[in-house]
This record gives C-alpha cells, sequence and structure tokens, in this order.
C-alpha cells in the first residue's frame, strides 16, 4: 500500500471516494479541485482512502504551537478493513516532526474509532439557548462597531489576545475567518472597544427570523465589561427574534456562568473536538509549572519514536528540566489517548478520577504530574 500526498491531477479520484464514503452527490463540473493537501491511499494503484489536512496555530499554555486539523476522512466502502485509514495517520505521525506538528484535531463520528489511532475528546462543547424575555437585567447597549475589511488586522489581532486565555483556541490570521458579506448572508459580526480605544470583544452571529432565533457562533472577549457590552447589544434584536443561542461553550465558561443566573435556559449537546499529541516533548515543555517543587516520570506508550519512552519532568520556579529516557521506572503510563486527554482536556484530574481513564496505569506517586495539568478553560472551536 502507498502512502503519500495526492497532486491536483488526482483531486477528482479523492472526491469520488469522498463521495462514496459520505454518500454526497458528485459533480465532476464542480468538484475538481481540492484546496487543502490530501494524505491518500492506494492500493494497485488505485486511491482507495484519504483525507484532507490544514494547518493552524493553537495555543497551549501562552505559546502558539503548529497543530494539523483532519477531516474529510474517508474510504471506498468496497476498500475497508484494509487498514488503509490506519496507514495515514501512521503516516502522519511519522512525519509529524518535519512538519512541525505538536498537535492534532478532528471532530469524530465515534470517539472510540479515532482512540486507534491516538485521539481522545478534549473538550464537550454546549449550545445554551436563552430567552430574550429574561435577560431584562442585562442593560442595552450600542457601544459597537460593525465589521468591514478595514477592521481585519484589527480583529485578528484582537482574537490572538483572546486565544491566550483559552488552551487550544486558534488564530485567526486570514480574512476569510471573518465574514465581510453580513447583508447576504444574514451573518453579522460586530465588535467593541473600551474606554482607551482598543478593541476588547466581537460578536459573530446569524439571525433567522422565522425560527425566532438569533445563533452565536463566535463570542470573544477581554473583559466582564465586554462580555456584557456585547450581550448588551444582541438584546436590540429581541424584536425580531425570541432567544439566542450561544455555541461552543464549555460548562463554567463566562457566558455559561451570566446564563445560570437566567431563567428559562436550556442547554444542548454541541459536539466535541478529539485531539492527539503528536510532538510529546515540546507539549511538555510549553507546559505551565508551579513554582513549588515537584518530580514525575511518564511512561508514553506511543508507537511514533519522537513519543515514546519515559519523560522524566523535574519542575520548580515554573519551569521544567525534560529528560527522556528510552527505559526506567516511572509513576504514572499513559496510551496515546490517555495523554491526550490528561494533558490537552484541561479537566484537571486527580489520580483517583484518572483511574477511570482507558489507557492509564498509575504505578507510583503520580501527585506531582496532577499537579501540573489542573483544571484549565479549553476549547478547540475551529470547524473543518
Amino acid at each position: 500500500m502507498e502512502i503519500r500526498l495526492i497532486s491536483q491531477d488526482e483531486a477528482v479520484d479523492f472526491l469520488k471516494v469522498s463521495s462514496a464514503s459520505f454518500i454526497w452527490n458528485f459533480d465532476p463540473k464542480v468538484d475538481n479541485k481540492m484546496n487543502v493537501p490530501v494524505m491518500a491511499a492506494f492500493h494497485e494503484g488505485k486511491l482507495i482512502a484519504g483525507l484532507e489536512m490544514l494547518d493552524f496555530e493553537s495555543n497551549y499554555c501562552g505559546n502558539y504551537l503548529k497543530t494539523v486539523g483532519i477531516g474529510g476522512v474517508c474510504s471506498l466502502p468496497e476498500s475497508r478493513r484494509m487498514g488503509a485509514i490506519k496507514a495515514i495517520f501512521d503516516k502522519i505521525g511519522n512525519t509529524a516532526q518535519e512538519n512541525g506538528w505538536a498537535m492534532g484535531f478532528l471532530f469524530p463520528f465515534s470517539v472510540s474509532y479515532y482512540e486507534k489511532f491516538g485521539y481522545a475528546y478534549i473538550n464537550r462543547m454546549l449550545s445554551i439557548t436563552v430567552p430574550f424575555e429574561n435577560m431584562n437585567h442585562i442593560p442595552r447597549n450600542t457601544d459597537v462597531i460593525p465589521y468591514s475589511p478595514e477592521y481585519f488586522e484589527e480583529l485578528s489581532a484582537l482574537h490572538a489576545k483572546c486565544s491566550l486565555k483559552e488552551n487550544l483556541l486558534t488564530l485567526r490570521n486570514e480574512r476569510k475567518c471573518f465574514c465581510e458579506t453580513p447583508l447576504e448572508k444574514c451573518d453579522y459580526t460586530y465588535f467593541r472597544r473600551n474606554t482607551a480605544g482598543e478593541a476588547d470583544g466581537y460578536v459573530r452571529f446569524l439571525v433567522d427570523r422565522p425560527s425566532g432565533n438569533l445563533t452565536v457562533t463566535d463570542l470573544y472577549f477581554l473583559s466582564p465589561e465586554s462580555l456584557y457590552g456585547l450581550i448588551g447589544f444582541l438584546r436590540n434584536y429581541d424584536g425580531i427574534v425570541k432567544r439566542i443561542i450561544v455555541q461552543k461553550q464549555y460548562q463554567g465558561s463566562p457566558f455559561a456562568c451570566i446564563a445560570d443566573r437566567i431563567t428559562g435556559v436550556k442547554y444542548s449537546d454541541d459536539g466535541c473536538a478529539a485531539g492527539r499529541i503528536y510532538d510529546m516533548k515540546k507539549i511538555l515543555e510549553s507546559n505551565t509549572y508551579p513554582e513549588q517543587y515537584g518530580k514525575f516520570r511518564l511512561l508514553s506508550l506511543d508507537d511514533f519514536e519522537q513519543n515514546s519512552g519515559i519523560f522524566e519532568v523535574e519542575y520548580q520556579n515554573g519551569k521544567a528540566c525534560i529528560t527522556r529516557k528510552s527505559n526506567g521506572d516511572y509513576d504514572i503510563a499513559l496510551t496515546p489517548a490517555a495523554a491526550a486527554r490528561l494533558l490537552l482536556a484541561g479537566e484537571g484530574h486527580t489520580a483517583e478520577t484518572a483511574a477511570y481513564i482507558n489507557g492509564t496505569e498509575i504505578k507510583g506517586d503520580a501527585r506531582d504530574f496532577f499537579k501540573t495539568f489542573p483544571l484549565r478553560p479549553t476549547r478547540f472551536t475551529d470547524g473543518f
């Protein structure tokens, strides 16, 4: 089986596989090129499986790390169970270092399926629905500016500041990240500035009058004043729609804290992203450590050379010294999926709760390990 990147001449072959896999109507006049790299598997010269790869920069403890987004994973129905998808994921992992990828993310149809490739869910998101009629305690506000292309640099820089407040948020440094045709798509973006004249928050939302919904797809801010100001602005739509739906939130997020005080609020599942570590040393180096002294030995049960072995971490005053060994004693052993869950998800586990995570073995005193991965605001929201 051959695993490699496809050329544009092979885009039609990949899209045919995608069509057969996901059951969508293939049109050769339209579906004839790819806008992102595709890694594919070939059997006897025939393309039988593939996936799309996107480059991101994601925040991890205040460090922007190169990240690969995986989408469009597909295979011909008649070619399944041949190991093609695993071979593709192995290729990605074995070339991760040369591409500079520290992490990978995807949106799984099945968490247990992608655990086989080292992925584990890293944040379960919520949609929060709030009736406008119950938001009278939040003052209305009109101190906002509608987005237009001239403000791209300002909003991109604002999003970069916001991304440092939550682990795994990505940079938005392309114009396509912000809708520039709001009237055509009913897709609006507004931002506000603080008293110093600096942009400190923005909201992007869709308005659908027939359903009575105002759906917020992006809500980012640097202060409580900014958040309340943006929500106060959205209240001006309460004569047109009946409710606000804020997507991509997590339990305990700032907006969730506001919503918890309002009657009639409904919470619904908004999916989850799964993540994988492709450079364990880079993740450990980028992590934020406690001031007090600590030490742990992590056995990484990973097939990829750059991740395998024992990582001995000794830390103090917020800094760590990391030594990698091929063998020796250890305090905690993790499969790739368990490592993603404990190091990336920001759930703040203890030895007691981590014992229930599949792929976790606690052998020694691992308290210093858990001190270094506390509860952290964590969101990966960019769809692909």
